[in-house]
């Protein structure tokens, strides 16, 4: 339903100006994320979302610095506390899971433009140690989409999702596995003639510790995003806690990282008060990816998921985002309300 609502209001869009969108909120900042930018076929992300190409990448960023002032996370702190930071448009960029595009590709053009970042990495898959277990769905899928699989192969994958209570009738089935039962993908792997710690090193997805340490020499900011990338929802809230400060603690004591920063893997959906009071002396800033939304949790900031509407222009994404908030408020939902 909600993305029925979001395409209708999306085609409103060319009719309405910003500014006309920015006044009727009042909502002055925007923080829209990414994952990666390439123009390379990247195998283990092609069947999850869209990758921005590079040249739109530069469009979203031509609309965003037109009509914002780009941020660091430092603005985020005092902007709790100072009202008078909140008279003007702003804009807070962020990349999730620490992929090696944001170190060949993103850096040097934020560089260029003078555009500070912050990058969100999971301790866990840092120097391209494992792999998320989605980035393995994909690198099946596409292996599977190449080749006709005997079968035998397709009678392997049928029983064992038979045997784990799911149908498996194509590839994209694959996308069917969850954190529960993200084993199946490392057996399926050797049947279809997949390795992917060969892949890990030949293609090094993620991002180096030199990587790293340079992207940081050249000034941009680096935070927690859990060790392995788990759906936090399915966690109970001790674990959620233990994911969130071992991966704060790997960045502290590995690049010496001041900032105390998180985002949530995935969603910050139905995430309890409880668990923010219980990493508050150590977090001082979170984020989630529910678009253009306010939050009961002062220090927990909202984030446009750009590459979830990757067909349209940022200048569309970004008005559907308010359109959307507008509409919410009528009904009194635009912000996030935790028990």
């Amino acid at each position: 339903m909600n993305s029925l609502i979001k395409s209708i209001l999306s085609a409103t869009t060319d009719w309405l100006e910003l500014d006309f969108l920015v006044r009727i909120s009042n909502q002055r900042l925007v923080l829209p994320f990414y994952h990666t930018v390439s123009d390379q076929d990247l195998e283990h992300i092609k069947h999850l979302y869209p990758v921005t190409p590079v040249k739109r990448f530069k469009e979203d960023l031509d609309f965003f610095q037109k009509n914002f002032t780009p941020v660091s996370y430092s603005y985020l702190l005092r902007r709790i506390d100072d009202k008078s930071l909140k008279k003007k448009n702003f804009i807070f960029l962020s990349f999730d899971d620490g992929l090696r595009e944001f170190h060949d590709v993103v850096a040097p053009i934020l560089i260029q433009r003078g555009i500070p970042a912050t990058c969100f990495i999971n301790s866990g898959f840092v120097d391209n140690k494992d792999m998320f277990f989605r980035l393995k769905a994909s690198l099946l899928i596409e292996k599977i989409a190449n080749k006709e699989i005997t079968a035998g192969q397709k009678s392997f994958i049928v029983e064992l999702f038979l045997q784990n209570n799911l149908s498996y009738n194509h590839a994209k089935d694959l996308l069917k596995i969850t954190d529960r039962n993200k084993e199946l993908l490392d057996q399926i792997a050797p049947v279809l003639g997949v390795d992917f710690g060969e892949y890990l090193s030949v293609h090094q997805p993620y991002l180096t510790t030199p990587q790293i340490e340079n992207l940081i020499k050249q000034g941009f900011s680096f935070g927690a995003h859990s060790v392995s990338h788990p759906y936090f929802p399915f966690l109970p809230e001790d674990l959620q806690v233990e994911q969130v400060l071992e991966c704060l603690r790997f960045l502290q004591s590995k690049f010496k990282v001041s900032e105390r920063l998180f985002s949530f893997p995935y969603t910050d959906y139905e995430i309890k008060q409880s668990f923010f009071n219980k990493i508050r002396q150590d977090i001082d800033l979170t984020f989630g990816t529910a678009n253009l939304k306010l939050d009961e949790i002062p220090t927990n900031f909202q984030r446009i998921p750009m590459e979830l509407w990757r067909s349209y222009s940022a200048e569309r994404i970004v008005k559907t985002a308010y359109l959307f908030f507008i509409v919410k408020m009528i009904f009194n939902k635009h912000v996030i309300y935790r028990i």
